[in-house]
């Protein structure tokens, strides 16, 4: 996408906010042409101190003498008493106006960096499997933080600039254009240079800000892992490795905003450089005796201090580049990220509890972007209230297989059917809502005990219900003897309680669904002997009681022995 394209779709986000920006566009005129009365008001100065005959010529002047001045009044005395008067009316006029400008644009700033934050949040939690595996958490978190702050800057700082400042130029040449429009060519005798250099630093601009925008998702990275495996990291003495590997990414990030911050540095003096030669040019033939015949000196000082007042909007306006390329490539790579496809959901049968009888039919798999077969032609059925355990060495497919089952990946070739109906024949909703998965990496939020069990769909369920889920994992002592029981914040990803404490949260948690296809992937290798009894006793109860199919994942053939009807090994 091009540069207008982008800033285009950008802009977009603004027209459910159209009215807003249309206070502030107002206010920031209001703004503009106040810096254009200021000028003008050299001219009722300096021609009612030289006593000229045009002392009522210009836009402020002629206002005042329309209004306030009577016949016979000495124009000196007249020029004491309304001109200070139209100054102080004019700062407020002009101040209100920057004020309303400025709140309304930021107003409506921050909602578009808001909703796009949001929907590329929300884009990320429907993307498919594939797209976490192509990028790092710490790369994701960065477009989500650093890449849309980028943004902000391009719409907040950036679109408050060009408004505002692109307002005043354009009133200002305006302003020019009606006091002499020959000399204001000679002034924009330099527009094409400017816009010549502007375009050749923002090509750079764009390179070094994608550089940066990579770099900082590097940072990320290194950082979260660093700080999630903090124990790792000591006990295997890794803190010089990654200290080295942050030290390497934050020194890439800083070399390309040096590289960037010489070129916006480079470009303002250039362009002001010629901006002085246009000055410098336009007095030259401001002074020329056939043009001051049609001046007063009023209208002269009036039109050069209109033209010396250029140089701060335009000066702006060239600087504003660096920030605009950075938001621009942060925003190409968002608008990537949500142009891309959401997880597949074709399916439209719906179904309320299924009986749990699944079968694999020959399905062959690979990873996205690898040629190896993690499965290879598999087939098996499970018929609804048994229990098959996966067995095999790592990396024989067993966890493949549950993700396959749950749609996180599409098998290569193969049919796997739910109740004789293939799976991609139903909602993804309604496909998952028949299962419940317990993993040996535990997940758990930032968040109380009550709210990591009643989570998501089951939110509606009440008090009793988590009570009983954590009675039926064995959860309830440890839970009751915390601070605030079930209302206790638990630490990042259940910092702060033991392994086997997380893993009873979790088969709480899906106990809760009331499943019909349980998944346990080494669900119970974090718990003690009495307590792992425990748990495969209540499965088996389940099992039996509600006619749970349950797919067993361990490596311990005890447990395998004891609790599943069949064996089927893998690899």
């Amino acid at each position: 996408m091009s540069d207008w394209q982008l800033y285009g779709r950008l802009l977009g986000y603004i027209v459910p906010y159209w009215w807003v920006f249309g206070l502030s566009l107002l206010g920031y005129i209001v703004y503009s042409l106040g810096n254009v009365l200021l000028a003008d008001m050299m001219q009722f100065l300096l021609d009612a101190l030289n006593q000229s005959d045009k002392a009522d010529s210009g836009l402020v002047s002629r206002v005042a003498y329309g209004l306030f001045y009577e016949e016979g009044m000495d124009k000196l005395e007249f020029t004491r008493l309304a001109f200070p008067i139209s100054l102080v009316v004019l700062a407020f006029i002009r101040s209100m106006g920057f004020f309303v400008g400025t709140y309304f644009m930021n107003h409506v700033a921050r909602n578009l960096i808001h909703t796009l934050r949001c929907e590329l949040f929300d884009k990320m939690l429907v993307a498919p499997s594939a797209y976490y595996d192509s990028h790092s958490q710490g790369v994701l978190i960065s477009k989500i933080t650093f890449n849309v702050e980028q943004v902000s800057g391009a719409v907040t700082k950036a679109l408050k600039i060009i408004v505002r400042e692109g307002l005043t130029v354009v009133a200002l040449l305006s302003y020019m254009l009606y006091l002499n429009w020959r000399l204001c060519l000679v002034f924009l005798a330099v527009a094409p240079a400017i816009a010549l250099v502007v375009s050749v630093v923002g090509k750079h601009f764009r390179r070094y800000s994608r550089r940066i925008q990579a770099s900082m998702g590097d940072v990320t990275q290194v950082s979260n892992e660093s700080i999630g495996a903090y124990r790792e990291v000591r006990i295997f003495g890794g803190q010089g490795q990654q200290s080295e590997r942050f030290h390497s990414a934050s020194n890439y990030n800083r070399t390309q905003s040096l590289k960037l911050a010489f070129l916006d540095a480079l470009s303002t003096p250039v362009i002001q450089t010629l901006l002085a030669l246009s000055l410098a040019a336009l007095v030259w033939f401001a002074l020329k005796p056939s043009l001051l015949a049609d001046f007063s000196a009023g209208s002269l000082v009036a039109f050069l201090t209109a033209a010396g007042q250029l140089g701060k909007p335009i000066r702006q306006l060239s600087s504003i580049q660096s920030v605009i390329q950075r938001g621009l490539a942060a925003a190409e790579d968002i608008f990537a990220q949500l142009d891309q496809e959401e997880e597949l959901d074709k399916g439209g049968l719906e179904l309320a509890r299924a009986d749990g009888a699944i079968s694999f039919q020959q399905v062959n798999f690979a990873y996205p972007g690898s040629d190896t077969q993690v499965l290879n032609d598999v087939s098996l059925d499970i018929a609804p209230g048994e229990t098959v355990a996966l067995v095999g060495r790592s990396g024989s497919g067993k966890s493949t297989m549950v993700q396959l089952l749950a749609r996180f990946y599409q098998p290569s070739s193969g049919t796997i059917r739910l109740d004789g109906v293939p799976i991609e024949e139903y909602s993804l909703s309604s496909l998952r809502h028949q299962l419940a998965m317990v993993s040996q990496n535990v997940t758990l939020f930032h968040d109380t005990v009550f709210n990591n069990i009643a989570y998501g769909t089951l939110a509606d369920k009440g008090p009793e219900a988590v009570d009983k889920a954590l009675e039926s994992a064995y959860a309830k002592d440890f839970i009751a003897a915390m601070p605030e029981g079930m209302d206790t914040m638990l630490g990042d990803d259940g910092g702060g309680l033991s392994g086997g404490q997380r893993q009873r949260i979790v088969i709480a948690r899906a106990l809760m669904v009331s499943p019909k296809v349980l998944i346990c992937d080494e669900s119970v290798s974090a718990l003690d002997l009495s307590v792992q009894a425990k748990i495969l006793n209540l499965l088996k109860s389940l099992q039996i009681s509600r006619g749970l199919s349950i797919l067993f994942i361990s490596h311990d053939q005890d447990v395998v022995s004891y609790f599943c009807d069949e064996v089927v090994e893998l690899g």
